[in-house]
């Protein structure tokens, strides 16, 4: 259980959006904690890897989002893509750019490094409109 942290980022009475974040790097689940926190209510999981997050699959959580430190190939061959879509998440790359047109095309997305609260927004709910 090593590395499992759980952030709550509300106290509010309805349930906020629950996120899944596969990061080896401390600092980095910590960034992203903090800004999908920006984004509001949520509670974020820490797992260091994807046994780690196969335990938090066994439950019956309803999961908003994965941010993933898995190349394309290695999320399929585990079979992360049909355990978390049976849970509502949508899966975030944080690895793997040469993967993106893959990841993409499955209705996935991408997160860069380095990645700001913006570009954190815009994979979970794709780019702002331009009017």
């Amino acid at each position: 259980m090593s590395g499992d942290v759980t952030t709550s980022c509300s106290t509010n009475e309805q349930r906020p959006p629950v996120f899944l974040v596969l990061e080896r790097d401390s600092l980095i689940a910590e960034d992203i904690a903090g800004s999908l926190k920006v984004l509001g209510p949520c509670e974020t999981i820490h797992v260091n890897d994807a046994e780690d997050l196969a335990r938090h699959l066994n439950t019956d959580i309803r999961v908003s989002a994965a941010f993933l430190e898995m190349r394309y190939a290695q999320v399929l061959e585990m079979g992360l893509d049909r355990r978390l879509a049976e849970h509502g998440a949508r899966i975030v790359l944080t690895i793997g750019e040469d993967d993106a047109q893959n990841a993409v095309a499955r209705g996935w997305s991408m997160l860069v490094r380095p990645f700001t609260d913006e570009m954190i927004r815009e994979a979970l709910l794709g780019p702002p409109d331009k009017d």
